[in-house]
Parts: C-alpha cells; structure tokens; sequence
C-alpha cells in the first residue's frame, strides 16, 4: 500500500510536456526568422510559380537551425540563398514539428507572388 501511494505522488510530481508553437514567421534579410516554443524542427517550404500547382508540387526548400537554446522562446534561422527556388515562388511557408516529429503548425510568410517574394528576401529586382 504504500509503495502504491508513493509511486502516485512520484507521478504527479513530473511536469507535462510543453506544447509546441510556432508564433511568427518574418524576413530580416539575410534570413527567414522562425519564433516558437519547444519545437523540435522547423522546415521552408515554397509554392512554384505556374497554372494548376497542387501540393505535390510544393517544395522543401531547407531547414531552419535553432540559433538559442530550446524552450519557451527559440529563435530559428534559415538563410536566405537569393539564387534558391525561393525566388520563384508565389508562396513560402514554415512547417513546424515537435520533439516527437509531430507537425504542430503551418505558417505563410506575408508575401504573395513571385515578384513581391523576390523582393522581400533578397531586395528590388533591378
């Protein structure tokens, strides 16, 4: 009986697992810069330009690498190459995973169209 009882107080002592998030997705040339909780992977994904593209035509472009420690307010990093697939895209979104590899959330970077991604990532088109 009391080995029961300890083993109940033992586990109500061990804290739960944090949630991921993902809380922004913004452009501070030369990155893309991810913010978020407890996330275990951060990947960059773009929509090609054309008629009739479905997902399967999307693109994983990279991952974005932790730049501090992990927890309740990561920074991701994921430079911007200004010859990539990027620039070609009329879309370019985040998908952000868990420690468990689970997808937590999606989001879009706020640009829409190749010329006004082109851009924001790498400058004025000249």
């Amino acid at each position: 009986m009391i080995l029961l009882l300890f083993g109940l107080a033992a586990e109500s002592t061990v804290a739960p697992k944090e949630h991921a998030r993902l809380r922004a997705v913004v452009v501070n040339r030369p990155n893309i810069v991810v913010r978020g909780a407890y996330l275990g992977k951060v990947e960059i994904w773009t929509v090609p330009t054309g008629t009739g593209i479905t997902e399967d035509a999307y693109a994983l472009v990279g991952n974005a690498k932790r730049h501090n420690s992990a927890g309740p307010s990561e920074i991701w990093l994921f430079r911007i190459p200004c010859t990539s697939p990027l620039i070609l895209s009329t879309e370019v979104f985040v998908k952000a995973f868990d420690t468990d590899g689970r997808e937590a959330a999606t989001k879009s970077l706020p640009y829409r169209g190749a010329t006004d991604i082109a851009e924001a990532l790498c400058g004025p088109l000249k």
